[in-house]
């Protein structure tokens, strides 16, 4: 085949995926948040001692809690740093050993009660930013 007609072929194969002449390129896709960016972000608040019955318990002040990846990291504990999913509608529960953790990510809300058999802890945290 000479090269001069390999060449036509090549140009008229990719001439269907040219834009026209004078016409416009598609527009963007808007963004669509995922599960994954949704609630993604720092988190700070209030943290509230409900029960508590060992020094070791949270006491009352200020909580930081992170997600990223749609997974909630909140240290609650010296020896226990949750690491929680969070599901599509928000929603977060764990046990680990005989501490609970449940809560909900609602609009830039996120409250959760901690629960063991010692203790047990309401934090009120509000979205502060998205660090990703």
């Amino acid at each position: 085949m000479p090269r001069y007609a390999f060449l036509s072929l090549l140009l008229a194969g990719l001439g269907g995926c040219a834009i026209p002449f004078g016409g416009q390129p598609s527009p963007p896709a808007p963004h669509q948040p995922t599960l994954v960016s949704l609630f993604d972000g720092s988190y700070q608040g209030k943290v509230r001692k409900i029960g508590a019955n060992a020094p070791e318990c949270p006491g009352n002040g200020y909580g930081i809690a992170e997600i990223g990846d749609a997974v909630l990291t909140l240290p609650y504990q010296p020896n226990l740093i949750f690491s929680v999913p969070v599901a599509a509608d928000g929603v977060l529960r764990q046990t680990v050993g005989d501490t609970r953790i449940e809560g909900r990510v609602v609009q830039n809300r996120l409250d959760l009660l901690v629960t063991s058999g010692r203790c047990q802890t309401r934090y009120r945290l509000g979205y502060v930013w998205n660090h990703s």
